[in-house]
């Protein structure tokens, strides 16, 4: 059977999986990337991930932030790791390990993970969003992966949600990330209350302590995400929307708010049939190797 790597960049880690042509995961590993990077010591790090699980397989697939050229395999930049730019990741996994190489933002894998093995996966199409350290957006009908002009499709994180609100790291006010994601809560909460929180998890831990100013912050958030979502909804009508990545294990603080806020906006006749919830955690990884399978079977 068919084995593949799949590798999932994120803003504080790199994770790497092997698959079998059935989605199954046979191995993997994740590795926590320095804090200041570079080029040249970020691309050290992906290779020594990646050779362990090089044994076997057809070929590697990887998804990280944007912007990107998917037809050159470049990372051009990325809000949430900001010492990367022009990052070659293609052409040097090639050379390095002589295999097909594909590269592809992460909500796009994220989003063909999920449409190929995931829980709505008969489903005619599916809108992904990843939340995690920001957020992201894949998109794909009858089979067939949207991925925009380069890859640079679908950018929900990075769609305004509140008029001249707080800076985002991409530079622009009112990204919807900016008020739902890792970096967004703790951004919000430092703001009010000038107190640094490590991690999500931390930040999720008060609103279950019932902390006042975390619980205001997730609400807002919430509801601004919902009005993001509503306008991707209006604008592509898919059968079902999906959210996955390290902030959906809180979902049961949100989730109840975030759907309801959604499906009270938009048009009874795009509500009918909308299928809203939680996918499986595991669609970085299964989804940049499901790049591998599907780009080799065609």
């Amino acid at each position: 059977m068919r084995q593949a790597i799949g590798v999932d960049i994120g803003g504080g880690s790199i994770r790497v999986s092997l698959f079998d042509e059935n989605g199954s995961e046979l191995d993997s590993h994740h590795t926590k990337t320095p804090e200041h990077l570079d080029n040249d010591s970020f691309l050290e790090v992906l290779v020594e991930s990646i050779r362990p699980l090089v044994k076997n397989i057809i070929g590697i697939g990887v998804g990280s932030p944007g912007p990107l050229n998917n037809e050159t395999g470049v990372m051009l930049t990325s809000a949430n790791m900001a010492g990367l730019k022009n990052l070659p990741i293609k052409s040097v996994l090639q050379k390095e390990f002589s295999l097909p190489v594909f590269y592809e933002n992460d909500a796009n894998c994220a989003a063909l993970g999920e449409a190929i093995f995931g829980t709505y996966k008969n489903t005619e199409s599916q809108l992904i969003l990843t939340l995690g350290t920001g957020i992201g957006g894949g998109f794909v009908k009858q089979g067939k992966l949207y991925t925009g002009y380069l890859g640079n499709g679908i950018e929900i994180g990075h769609t305004t949600s509140v008029i001249g609100g707080a800076l985002c790291g991409c530079g622009v006010h009112g990204c919807v990330e900016s008020y739902f994601s890792t970096k967004g809560f703790l951004n919000r909460y430092f703001e009010k209350t000038n107190t640094k929180l490590p991690n999500a998890e931390a930040f999720f831990s008060l609103v279950r302590s019932n902390d006042s100013e975390s619980k205001s912050i997730l609400e807002f958030g919430t509801k601004a995400l919902a009005h993001a979502v509503r306008n991707a909804i209006q604008l592509l009508n898919p059968e079902a929307v999906i959210f996955v990545g390290g902030i959906t294990k809180s979902y049961d603080l949100f989730g109840a708010l975030l759907e309801k806020e959604i499906r009270s906006t938009i048009f009874s006749v795009l509500n009918d049939r909308l299928l809203l919830g939680p996918g499986g955690n595991i669609s970085g990884t299964l989804g940049a190797a499901s790049l591998v399978f599907v780009k080799e079977k065609n």
